[in-house]
């Protein structure tokens, strides 16, 4: 029998934080500062919209979606946060 998908944040949350201070890109940014970019990537990779997509099939749409969900995306370049997106959608989709 398959294990079922964690479907809520508070399910794998933990996991996620394990996963993402294990990378060397937590040296550059430390959990408290990617937490909301991973959630979002995860919420959206559990999005049945984007199911059977990857990350490089919908990262434009998720970048749109990003800055307009967080009043501080104008502040933040994708490029530094893109890790974290990624890391929560690809884990949705495992």
């Amino acid at each position: 029998m398959a294990m079922r998908q964690p479907t809520r944040w508070e399910d794998v949350a933990r996991e996620l934080r394990q996963d993402w201070e294990s990378t060397t890109l937590a040296r550059k940014r430390p959990w408290e500062e990617v937490r909301d970019d991973i959630r979002f990537g995860w919420e959206q990779g559990m999005n049945p919209q984007y199911q059977g997509a990857t990350f490089d099939d919908v990262e434009d749409e998720l970048q749109r979606r990003w800055e307009a969900s967080f009043p501080h995306a104008r502040f933040e370049d994708w490029r530094s946060l893109r890790d974290a997106v990624q890391a929560g959608f690809d884990r949705a989709k495992q």
